[in-house]
């Protein structure tokens, strides 16, 4: 059980159960997150930090991404933080005195969106010590609820702004949170294996497939190796159907579409075999 701050400014006690109270949880990690890498390397930007399916990630502007030897430093910054039950204060502020304190803080990308709120929105902070964040909330009490934090990330992934390649590209890390360390545990264990099973990674190491940018990152091109196993399953098949007695039939690869039940209104791509 851990101790939430609701939109009205109110506390409430709930439970680490409910998928809602997770994500909560899991956003104020993020705000941690912000609060270690601002602590570390004071002229960094922030964009945003949302929880996601079993995690949270925040997006950063640097001069440079993040290193893999930066991640550990930057988990040890968090898990200080978190120690020093540093109490989580919601604050509503006139629209005008917020943009001042974003623009003082060279904080662009909070401007923007401070901008982009309707004029008659109710714009919150939410405070920890001396880090402070744009935030509609709401958030953990305390750091302290935050019993296990972990990186995931190896170093920064690339992020465009708001999603759009017209944007700068942004510095995004990914990380996770548990209420207990053997849950922690547990999905760390879970998600090693997954990684270990994960046809993306094997069929690459296994030179099956391999992509190129040139066609596309979700069109696999078959290796030689990859050839062979289709090859190898389409021989298995076509003999087995013989041995049960089916009979092959070729169709055209195009046809009509109402042979499909549309209304024809033109042809439609398709290969039809019949067994």
């Amino acid at each position: 059980m851990f101790k939430i701050i609701n939109n009205d400014g109110a506390e409430k006690l709930v439970s680490f159960d409910a998928e809602e109270n997770k994500q909560i949880f899991r956003h104020t990690a993020s705000h941690v997150l912000a609060h270690a890498v601002k602590r570390l390397w004071p002229e960094t930007k922030l964009a945003i930090g949302p929880a996601i399916e079993d995690g949270f990630y925040y997006d950063f502007d640097r001069n440079r991404p993040f290193t893999a030897e930066e991640i550990p430093l930057i988990e040890a910054e968090m898990k200080k933080i978190i120690k020093e039950d540093l109490p989580l204060e919601r604050i509503e502020m006139p629209r005008a005195e917020a943009l001042a304190l974003m623009e003082q803080q060279g904080e662009i990308y909070k401007t923007e969106l401070i901008n982009d709120l309707p004029e008659d929105a109710v714009i919150t902070f939410y405070k920890q010590g001396d880090f402070m964040d744009l935030c509609t909330g709401p958030h953990l009490a305390s750091t302290k609820y935050i019993k296990a934090v972990k990186l995931i990330s190896e170093g920064s992934s690339g992020a465009y702004w708001r999603g759009s390649e017209k944007n700068k590209m942004l510095s995004r890390i990914y990380g996770t949170a548990f209420e207990k360390a053997s849950a922690l545990e547990a999905y760390l264990t879970a998600r090693a294996e997954a990684l270990a099973r994960d046809h993306n990674k094997l069929g690459r190491e296994l030179k099956l497939f391999t992509t190129s940018e040139l066609v596309g990152q979700g069109l696999p091109l078959l290796m030689p190796k990859g050839a062979k196993v289709v090859q190898l399953l389409q021989r298995f098949v076509e003999d087995e159907e013989e041995r049960r007695g089916y009979v092959l039939t070729k169709t055209p690869f195009m046809g009509r579409d109402s042979l499909l039940g549309f209304p024809a209104t033109g042809i439609y791509t398709k290969t039809v075999c019949l067994l």
